[in-house]
């Protein structure tokens, strides 16, 4: 997949089949829009196209205010490419684009640089100038300029719309599951290992301390999770906040790898949040946080849950494997 910084950049002599939005998370609304863009594409012979921008739109608009991206351009970019879309176009909202108007933005950027003959967008879809563009108006457009448009409605599940800030929310209250099942894949946290306090190997389930790279973090507690390491799949325990019982007060990711014996500092990993066992919470000793301990590996380890996705070139290795 050709990943293009800006229209202008972009050419496409056969034409393309677009579609326009964040994507945030490439939810299962998202990948509606994805799909229907790559099937125009391959019935009629043109390029699969997503137009995207970046920095998020809130991030543009609203600077100050308190929001998390579910997934980075990187992981975004390679979901798409897994949908079949041909090519990426990451367009900024400073200069001439944040300063066009809906009919400017549809003539220029959709039909002329991009050279759409069909666009797919959602039914909230908005464009232009103080996103005053519509589906409708979009439609309108197109039936001027010569693209054909497909609006998607609305996605429901469990009673609600589809969104990415369903997600946000379904992740800030801990409710992992739920928000895999949005995003056809387990949230995933990365970064690095480093050097911890080193607790809990004294307390005989030694842990990775990730120094995660994600603004977005599960609500505080510990989780069933798969960590991608050394080119497997292993299932794992993994405490999201501040160790109380130590008095620590800030917030981390520590993971311990059942029935792993190795040294991973340095090494990065990837944490899949699977499902969520309970709260953190401060313990009166430090053997009852050893019994919990044992109790929540058991979990983890007896917990069954489908294997949405391998990463690529990982090996999966069941829990319970050495």
């Amino acid at each position: 997949m050709r990943i293009v910084e800006g229209s202008r950049g972009f050419s496409a002599p056969s034409g393309t089949s677009l579609t326009i939005g964040n994507f945030d998370g490439v939810h299962i609304g998202h990948r509606e829009l994805l799909r229907r863009t790559v099937t125009r594409a391959r019935e009629n012979g043109l390029m699969a196209v997503a137009l995207t921008f970046h920095p998020h739109p809130i991030r543009y608009f609203t600077p100050k205010a308190r929001f998390y991206e579910i997934t980075s351009p990187e992981e975004k970019a390679a979901r798409m490419e897994e949908m079949g879309i041909d090519a990426l176009v990451v367009e900024s909202f400073t200069g001439e684009i944040g300063g066009m108007g809906p009919e400017e933005f549809a003539r220029t950027v959709i039909r002329g640089r991009l050279s759409a003959r069909f666009v797919t967008v959602g039914y909230d879809f908005t464009f232009g100038r103080n996103r005053t563009g519509s589906p409708a108006m979009l439609s309108r457009i197109g039936r001027e300029a010569g693209f054909a448009v497909d609006i998607v409605q609305p996605l429901v599940r469990g009673g609600a719309i589809v969104s990415s800030s369903r997600i946000r929310e379904l992740l800030l209250g801990g409710r992992v599951r739920e928000a895999e099942e949005l995003l056809c894949a387990p949230y995933k946290v990365s970064g690095t290992v480093v050097t911890g306090a080193a607790r809990g190997r004294k307390l005989g389930f030694p842990t990775a301390n990730v120094q995660f790279t994600q603004e977005l973090l599960p609500l505080p507690g510990v989780y069933v999770v798969d960590v991608a390491a050394g080119g497997i799949l292993r299932r794992g325990v993994a405490n999201v906040g501040f160790n109380p019982t130590f008095g620590e007060n800030s917030l981390g990711v520590e993971v311990h790898l059942i029935d792993f014996r190795g040294d991973l500092y340095g090494q990065e990993l990837a944490v899949y949040f699977r499902d969520r066992i309970r709260d953190e919470r401060k313990f009166k000793s430090v053997d009852e946080l050893v019994r919990q301990i044992q109790k929540d590996v058991e979990f983890a380890r007896g917990a069954k849950m489908t294997v949405r996705k391998t990463p690529p070139g990982q090996r999966r290795r069941e829990a319970g494997g050495g």
